[in-house]
């Protein structure tokens, strides 16, 4: 099984995260995603990433999809909580992450730009805060998001807070303080998150996903 991946993205890394914990072999295969050399386009008709290729199976992808289909494949040990509520509530998690995963990638787009609307990217700063604000207030004092073991909602999190990372590694916290004066590093304004996210950056398959920056030779807008 092979998984197509880029170093930075916190979306591959969620589904690296699933495999490893659930001891599923898998070769990786890194790419960046807007080279003229990328693979991407041949297994995903949206030349997006992560794709899973299955030995047996047609090519999995969307992150959300990927872990589903995980689940489904190798449901040892589960990733979901048992209660059902509590199964929906770690997908709800899944959901704030992800949106301020997608929030991040387009202000990164968008400061690309000759002149960034002030009016979007302060649209996009208020996703990203409404929703590490909340992922805050979740966690608490917890050591898990949901339930009583490692699973979805505690991947989502740490996928979300190494992507917030990358953000502060590349020197976006500066371009965002232009459009929303009280941006920060995350680990300054959210105790809770920072707290739990070194709770678990041993944990091996954490410590071993941790995103790395690509360098980027080609125009990518």
């Amino acid at each position: 099984m092979i998984l197509i991946s880029a170093t930075p993205s916190p979306f591959a890394r969620k589904v690296r995260i699933a495999l490893m914990e659930k001891g599923v072999p898998f070769t990786l295969q890194n790419e960046i995603p807007w080279h003229a050399d990328t693979q991407t386009s041949r297994y995903n008709p949206l030349e997006q990433l992560p794709v899973l290729i299955p030995d047996d199976a047609d090519p999995v992808f969307e992150s959300s999809h990927i872990m589903e289909w995980i689940e489904w494949r190798y449901p040892t040990p589960p990733m979901l909580p048992d209660a059902p509520n509590e199964a929906l509530e770690a997908k709800q998690v899944q959901v704030i992450a992800e949106g301020v995963l997608d929030a991040t990638v387009l202000l990164f787009w968008e400061m690309q730009r000759p002149q960034p609307s002030a009016e979007w990217a302060q649209r996009q700063l208020r996703k990203v805060k409404g929703g590490l604000t909340e992922l805050n207030r979740r966690v608490g004092t917890r050591e898990h998001v949901v339930g009583d073991r490692f699973g979805l909602a505690d991947i989502a999190v740490i996928a979300l807070l190494g992507n917030q990372d990358i953000v502060i590694e590349t020197g976006m916290i500066p371009l965002w303080q232009a459009y929303a004066p009280d941006m920060a590093p995350w680990h300054e304004l959210y105790p809770n998150l920072a707290r739990f996210e070194a709770l678990h950056r041993d944990r091996p398959s954490v410590r071993a996903t941790a995103p790395v920056m690509f360098a980027l030779t080609e125009k990518i807008v």
